[in-house]
Parts: C-alpha cells; structure tokens; sequence
C-alpha cells in the first residue's frame, strides 16, 4: 500500500511511542552525598569558626590571628604564625572523630581528645600527636612523638602516612578507656589507658583520667589543613 507523506509520519509516532513504553528509560540514581554516615554530623561547616573557641592560657591561647578559613576550599589551618589550641564548644566522651588533614614539611600539630579548654592538652587531656614523620627535623624523636601516637604515652605504627602535600583521612575512637587511631584505613594504635600502670606517668598525665572533654586543635608553629571533620557520639 503506498502511503502518503502524512500517514508515513504518524505510523513512525505510533511505533516509538510503542517502543517506549516497551523500554523505559533507566533510571539515574542520585549522587552519593558526601559523609552522610549514620551517626555522624559534621562540626566545622567549612565556612568560619563557629562552634570553636579558643583555649584560655598559656600556649593553649590563641596564636597570632588564629586559624583561618578557606571556604572556597572547606578548609581550617594553621600557619606558622597563626594557630594556638582552638576547640570545640562541646564537651565529647565516647565518640568516632573523622577528619582529612594535610600536612607541610616538618609539620605539627595535633588533636586533643577530652580536654580542658586551658594547660597543655598532651597532659591536662589527651594529644593524639599529627606531624610529618619524614620531616629532617624529627629523625630522632622517641617513638610514641610520631604521628598518630597519644602523645608520649602510647607509641603508633608508623609507614601509613601519604606524602607531604597529599590528604590523608584519619579516624580516632573513644570508648571508654579503650583509644583507636586509623590512618587511611590501617589501624596504627589499639590502646587501653589502664594498661598505663607507671606512677610517674600517670602523674605527668593526669588527663589520662578524664572522660569528657573537648576536641581541639594543637597548632605548633606550622600549616596544617583540616576539613571534612564530623563526629559520631557514642552511649
């Protein structure tokens, strides 16, 4: 049969109109939105400080003009004129803390875990120690100074760590009296602080004790970056 121009045009609708209800498009699933695991809420908004405050004494206090934020980047860092211990307003006892940083050479740094906004947090809290590892300045430094280690008391695995000027992703847990530190997924300590029987340390530690506090940074003189930082409380 021979069909008119018109006809032939209607026939071809009807056939993918068919075909398209034969075979419906796939559907697209949404991108996977950052850090949204269960638990977690993020406690720097990548934007300024609020929801920070600095310590109160001594090197604790503010530095220079204190940390400084890259929103176009999310960050929060230190310089080597500017940083001090700058801490959450809220106290944490059980938590995951997860967190990228990046590091310059000879870097330091550090996270203090339930500690009090004035002292020096490596004993009045907890110092979960962050620093180049193969900086020239720290060859010889004993092995519970390295990154990741609880400051001076618990020493961490070390050869996890990405190069200067990469990120790294951290995670620290504290549950009880047990203290976990991941770096890129590997587990570099797994400590029990009652497993600190030494009198004298436990003297020179007395925030080994302690079972709140709050999460800070410990700037030492150099940058270091910060973001994507969220915390998991746990019972």
């Amino acid at each position: 049969m021979r069909l008119t121009y018109g006809v032939l045009l209607a026939t071809m609708g009807f056939l993918g109109a068919a075909l398209w209800a034969e075979t419906p498009p796939v559907a697209t699933a949404p991108a996977a939105q950052p850090f949204a695991e269960e638990g977690f809420k993020s406690i720097f908004n990548g934007k300024d400080i609020d929801g920070w405050v600095y310590g109160t004494k001594g090197n604790a206090a503010k530095q220079g003009v204190g940390y400084q934020v890259d929103a176009s980047q999310g960050i929060v860092y230190s310089t080597v004129k500017d940083g001090g211990n700058l801490y959450t307003e809220k106290e944490y006892a059980n938590f995951v803390l997860r967190f990228d940083f990046k590091l310059t050479e000879n870097a330091n740094n550090g996270i203090g875990i339930r500690a009090p906004l004035e002292g020096d947090t490596a004993y009045t809290g907890m110092e979960i120690q962050v620093l180049d590892d193969g900086g020239s300045m720290y060859k010889t430094l004993r092995p519970e100074q390295y990154h990741g280690s609880i400051y001076d008391v618990f020493a961490a695995e070390r050869g996890h760590q990405k190069p200067v000027g990469e990120w790294n992703s951290e995670e620290i847990t504290a549950k009880g009296r047990q203290v976990t530190v991941k770096l890129n997924g590997s587990t570099i300590v797994d400590a029990n602080l009652d497993d600190v029987k030494d009198e004298a340390k436990l003297k020179k530690h007395p925030g080994l004790a302690n079972v709140k506090g709050h999460i800070g940074f410990l700037g030492h003189g150099a940058r270091v970056e910060f973001k994507n930082l969220r915390v998991k409380e746990l019972e």
